[in-house]
């Protein structure tokens, strides 16, 4: 089982041999089994790495992320096979119920609301977050209200001190938090890709220029563990150093829940889209039971 996150930060030559992946560089030689790696990031546009690796990464469902010379992700690699029928897939993909779309929309943002008050009352002391639970209660199927956005304005000034702003490009939190949640994008839609459906078609992100948006819609309940990591970590800008303890965090236990990130993950995923794909329950990530009132 995949278990490690690589993180490539120099100018080196990325090859394999045998079942090994063999990371060159001007002072040393590291190599890796191709089977505990479950995500390659090359964040330096100084790496080589060759067509060989790429298929061998590939055909072992390892995601590969680029880097741009901001050393921000800008792109990552989709195999072609998956554990499934690829097209049954996505021809049932295009014919999801939309009420099951709305449903499932509204018991993510009670989530992605009740773990934001779990990281509140974990982190900071003397708040009232009554007016915050009462939204996760008061979320309508496709949160037609937007109390997912209502949350947030009340969520972050109190995490992070009132005067932060998340769409603040200058504040260099906001390049730490985007950065982790790149790292959780990759995830979900490694996830997405290895079961086959299209990570292009959302349940509520519809942009025509996003191909992630259905990884957008199933990321949401868990920016509240990389925004609690952030937090602790208590950096201001983002440098190597962070960038590799948000990848170890990934793959890290979470004490509370017995598993990693990773873990929770990839079962979110699964039955969120059997839940679309007709079976009765929605997916838990453990912050709002699933309720007669949210299961068919």
């Amino acid at each position: 089982m995949a278990w490690r996150n690589v993180v490539v930060t120099r100018h080196c030559k990325i090859s394999t041999k045998m079942r090994l992946l063999v990371i060159q560089t001007d002072d040393d030689v590291c190599q890796l089994p191709m089977d505990d790696i479950g995500m390659l990031m090359i964040e330096t546009t100084r790496a080589v790495i060759t067509t060989c690796a790429i298929a061998d990464l590939l055909k072992r469902d390892v995601k590969i992320v680029f880097c741009d010379d901001k050393h921000l992700p800008i792109g990552e690699t989709s195999p072609y096979e998956t554990e499934s029928s690829r097209r049954a897939y996505i021809i049932q993909q295009i014919r999801w119920d939309e009420a099951r779309k709305d449903l499932l929309w509204q018991h993510i943002i009670r989530e992605k609301i009740a773990h934001q008050v779990s990281v509140l009352e974990k982190n900071c002391d003397s708040l009232d977050l009554e007016k915050m639970k009462s939204l996760v209660v008061d979320v309508k199927p496709g949160d037609s209200d937007n109390r997912e956005a209502v949350a947030a304005h009340m969520y972050f000034p109190r995490l992070f001190t009132y005067e932060f702003v998340r769409s603040d490009e200058e504040n260099g939190i906001n390049g730490i938090l985007d950065y982790g949640y790149a790292i959780i994008l990759s995830e979900v839609a490694r996830k997405i890709t290895e079961i086959g459906y299209l990570t292009e078609f959302g349940i509520h992100h519809d942009n025509e220029k996003n191909p992630f948006n259905l990884a957008c819609d199933l990321m949401e309940p868990f920016h509240p563990f990389m925004d609690e990591r952030v937090f602790q970590l208590g950096a201001e800008h983002l440098d190597s150093k962070v960038k590799v303890e948000l990848m170890r965090f990934m793959r890290s236990d979470v004490p509370e829940l017995g598993t990693t990130i990773t873990q929770l993950i990839s079962v979110f995923v699964r039955d969120a889209l059997r839940y679309l794909s007709g079976e009765e329950c929605l997916p838990e990530l453990g912050f709002v039971r699933c309720g007669t009132e949210l299961c068919e």
